[in-house]
C-alpha cells in the first residue's frame, strides 16, 4: 500500500505544484506565498537519515526566512515519531483529509449538455470563474495562475454555465496512469443540481478513454456531505488519510 501512496503523493505534488520547493534529506519544503496550506507545507517524500530534531529546526528556520508559518503535512509516509515530536513542540493538529480513489474499470458516460464547457486552463473566463467560486482575491488568483503554469501534466478545465456565468467548476490533472480531481466548487444558488457530478463524470470518461486506470481526490474528513457525494460518484475507497501540524 505504501508504494501506491507514494505514487499518488508524487502525482498530487506535481498536480498542484508549489512555486518553490527545497528538498532537504527527503523532505520537500514547499512555498507558494501562502496560497494554500498544502502548497506551503513540509511533505515527507522519503524519511531521510538526519535526526528529526535537526530537520524540524531547519524547516522552522526556512519558513521563518520566507516570513511564512511552518506547516507539516503528515501522511503515512512520514517518519515514525514525527507527529508526536511536533505535538510536543506545540504544533496543533488540523485538517484531517481522506485520499479517496477509484479504479476506472466500468463504462463512464460523458456529459453531453451544451452548458458544460471545456476550457483551456489559461482561459481568463475559466480562471475568473474558479476565482469567484473558490474565493480567490486578485493576489491568490495570480499565484494560482503561476502554479498552473508549472504543471507538466494534461489539465482538464471544465465549467458549467448559466447564461454567461460560470456556476460550477472543476479541474482534473492527468498523467499516464492517474487522474487527480481538484478545485471543485459550485455557486450556492446552484447546488444540489448535479453539476459537480456532471463535471466529475466527464473528467473520468475523458481520462479512461485515454488509458488512465486510476483516479483520486482529497476530501476533508469532517465534511460529511462531500464524503457522501464523492461516494456516489464512485470514490468509496479511502486509501489513506493525512493531517497538518501547525504551530499554535
Amino acid at each position: 500500500m505504501l508504494h501506491r501512496i507514494a505514487e499518488i503523493e508524487a502525482h498530487s505534488l506535481s498536480a498542484i505544484p508549489a512555486l518553490k520547493t527545497e528538498i532537504y534529506d527527503g523532505w520537500h519544503l514547499r512555498f507558494a506565498r501562502n496560497h494554500t496550506r498544502r502548497a506551503n507545507s513540509v511533505n515527507v517524500v522519503s524519511q531521510g537519515e538526519l535526526p528529526l530534531i535537526e530537520k524540524i529546526d531547519h524547516c522552522e528556520a526556512a519558513y521563518a526566512k520566507e516570513e511564512q508559518p511552518c506547516h507539516f503535512r503528515l501522511t503515512p509516509l512520514a517518519n515514525e515519531g514525527l507527529d508526536d515530536m511536533l505535538a510536543a513542540r506545540d504544533y496543533g493538529s488540523f485538517g484531517e483529509t481522506e485520499v479517496r480513489m477509484q479504479t476506472l474499470e466500468n463504462d463512464i458516460h460523458a456529459d453531453t449538455g451544451e452548458d458544460l464547457i471545456i476550457y483551456d486552463s489559461n482561459s481568463a473566463v475559466w480562471l475568473n470563474g474558479v476565482a469567484a467560486l473558490t474565493g480567490q482575491d486578485m493576489a491568490k488568483q495570480d499565484i494560482f495562475c503561476e502554479m498552473l503554469s508549472l504543471i507538466n501534466f494534461d489539465i482538464q478545465a471544465i465549467a458549467i454555465l448559466r447564461g454567461k456565468e460560470i456556476v460550477a467548476c472543476g479541474m482534473g490533472v492527468q498523467s499516464k496512469n492517474y487522474l487527480g480531481l481538484f478545485e471543485f466548487a459550485t455557486h450556492p444558488s446552484f447546488r444540489r443540481r448535479g453539476f459537480a457530478a456532471r463535471i466529475a463524470r466527464h473528467m473520468l470518461h475523458t481520462a479512461k478513454k485515454s488509458g488512465v486506470t486510476m483516479a483520486y481526490l482529497q476530501v476533508v474528513t469532517e465534511n460529511k456531505a462531500a464524503r457522501e457525494f464523492w461516494s456516489r460518484i464512485g470514490f468509496r475507497e479511502v486509501l489513506y488519510r493525512y493531517h497538518y501540524r501547525s504551530k499554535l
